[in-house]
This record gives C-alpha cells, structure tokens and sequence, in this order.
C-alpha cells in the first residue's frame, strides 16, 4: 500500500488547527512519510489518537494500531483508521513473530528512554523482508532550532544549552539518533538500515520555533486560552480553524514543500529498515 498523495499542510492545518506550528511539522513530516509503500498487515507502533494514520492512509488503511495510553486507544479505536486497536507496551508486543509486513511509527521513539527493546520488539513482529519505517526528531535538531542557533551566535553557550534543555523537557524527548547509531540499534534488532533521509529543512525548524513562541506552545498563553478544549464548539473556535487553515495553507506554502539539501541535514529524520531472512 502506497499513501495517496495528498496536500498534507492543509490536511495537518485542519486536523491541529488550535496548534499551527504542530501542523507545519506535521505537514512536513507526512509528506516525507507518504514516498514510502507500507505492505500489509500494517502495525502502527505507538498511534496515539490515530489522526496522523487517518491522514497518511485514510479510514480503514491501518490493520492495527497500539499506545501505552487507555485514552489514546478509545480516540483511536474511534478514528475509523483501524481494523484492531489495543492497549500494549512497545517493549512487549502482544503478537507472535512474523506477523506482519510493515510497522509504522511516527515521532514515538524520541518519547521513549530505553529504546532499543522497541525497536527489538519491532524487528520480531516483522515477516523476513518486512519494513520498519519510522520518523524521528534527527541528530540535528538542537542545532537547528532558531533560538538555540541565535544565542550561540550572541556567545551564550550556557543559554543556548538551557533553551534546548527546556524544548527537551518541553517535548519529553530523550534522544536524537544520527543515522548511524540507529543504523546499529536496528542491527540488534535483526534488522539492515536501508535508508535514512533528512526532513524538516533549516527554514522550517526556524520558523516552528519561532512560532511554538508565539502561540504560547507549552505554557500559558491568550492564544492557548483562546483554543482551549474547554470552548470547544464556539462560534469565535469555528472562525479561528477557519482562519488558521485558509492562512497558513498559502502563507507556509513553500516551506512545506522545500526539501533538506543533499549535502545538509534536517530537523527530522525518516528511517526505513528492512528484517534480515
């Protein structure tokens, strides 16, 4: 199964419109993701609420879906993405080996702190030939991110530092892989690296930094006030998801369809491994 191609910024823009800068790198990273063909029986490892999947391969496109969280898996479980949602721990997979062609994944890993059992897990349930394709904040996002680079440039090493710390702790990531790090994790895993691309140009991590700090990501904000879950279905949420997604589908046009130069890196990385026979 190859995903159908499809405008993924406003895809993304309507389904996180209360969270613009989300959408953006969401937009981005499907775009990526859907290159890829996704053989079934399709596992997606870590699916949370099951809007990336219903983007990515619409309704019924996933056989089954897994997340940690009972409440991921109701929303899941209702998305109409999934033939079978279950409760179950990356580290302990519910199904015999070889069960199933492709595991999907999209920016789970980074949220786990002992990851190579995961990906072990995940090379057991693939069928000799299948594919682990997966999406990761990359070895390069620190770097990357606008307020890092721009403190570095003033000589503040130690804020610099902070600021990423607090995005870590912000996002609860744990780790940033380079390819070839993941490279060796797969291989415990039984698995061979077969591609790993970079995604999320440096235009387009700068601009989602510089935008998670304008909307109040992750902190207390009058836009955060304004979107809350609380007013859900007023009038003034209705004009601002119209709003958001007529906007930002021209204004992040470009940006959305800008590639990571072959000779740099991206903030976000793209893996495929395929299970060794």
């Amino acid at each position: 199964m190859r995903p159908t191609k499809h405008d993924y910024l406003t895809l993304s823009l309507q389904a996180y419109w209360f969270a613009p800068p989300v959408a953006l790198w969401r937009a981005v990273e499907l775009r990526a993701a859907s290159q890829e063909a996704y053989p079934r029986p399709l596992l997606d490892l870590g699916c949370g609420d099951g809007l990336i999947a219903g983007i990515l391969f619409g309704p019924g496109g996933v056989d089954t879906g897994i997340d940690p969280w009972a409440e991921q898996v109701r929303k899941a479980a209702r998305s109409g993405v999934y033939r079978w949602v279950q409760r179950a721990d990356g580290h302990r997979l519910p199904y015999r080996s070889g069960v199933f062609a492709t595991v999907f994944s999209n920016s789970v890993l980074e949220h786990i702190p002992d990851v190579a059992p995961v990906v072990a897990e995940a090379g057991r349930v693939l069928r000799p030939g299948g594919r682990f394709i997966f999406t990761v904040p990359s070895d390069a996002f620190h770097q990357l991110l606008f307020f890092y680079q721009s403190r570095l440039a003033a000589g503040k090493e130690a804020s610099a530092r902070a600021y990423a710390a607090e995005v870590d702790a912000r996002l609860a990531h744990y780790h940033y892989h380079s390819p070839s790090e993941w490279a060796d994790l797969l291989a415990q895993g039984g698995m061979v690296l077969e591609k790993a691309r970079y995604y999320i140009p440096l235009a387009v991590e700068h601009l989602w930094d510089v935008m998670n700090e304008r909307f109040g990501t992750g902190r207390r904000s009058l836009w955060g006030l304004l979107v809350s879950p609380r007013l859900r279905g007023l009038p003034h949420q209705r004009w601002l998801a119209r709003w958001v997604v007529r906007h930002f589908s021209r204004a992040w046009r470009d940006l959305y369809e800008m590639d990571v130069p072959e000779d740099e890196k991206g903030g976000g990385l793209l893996v495929v491994a395929r299970r060794e026979g």
